[in-house]
């Protein structure tokens, strides 16, 4: 039996086609059970605007309930989503 997954947040995951750690963090999202809205600023002109906006300048960026993680963060992801994190630094 699984653990239930934390209460859905609000995420928005701004990724490029050719980052690989933009896939690494779509994996872990998925994994945690958590929905998220991906926004390729490759294709979406308005998205590389968000995003430089965001004071980001590649991605990944994954922006939770407001709070924004630039780069692929396992840890300050599950920690704002409320998980124990796959492998705590020590």
């Amino acid at each position: 039996m699984s653990a239930p997954v934390p209460d859905q947040h609000a995420v928005t995951l701004y990724t490029q086609d050719a980052c690989e750690y933009s896939e690494m963090v779509r994996l872990h999202l998925e994994s945690r059970g958590q929905r998220y809205a991906e926004r390729d600023v490759d294709r979406d002109p308005d998205a590389r605007k968000e995003l430089l906006d965001l004071g980001a300048q590649s991605t990944p960026v994954t922006v939770i309930d407001g709070e924004v993680v630039v780069g692929y963060d396992e840890e300050s992801i599950d920690e704002l989503l409320g998980f124990t994190p796959y492998n705590r630094a020590s």
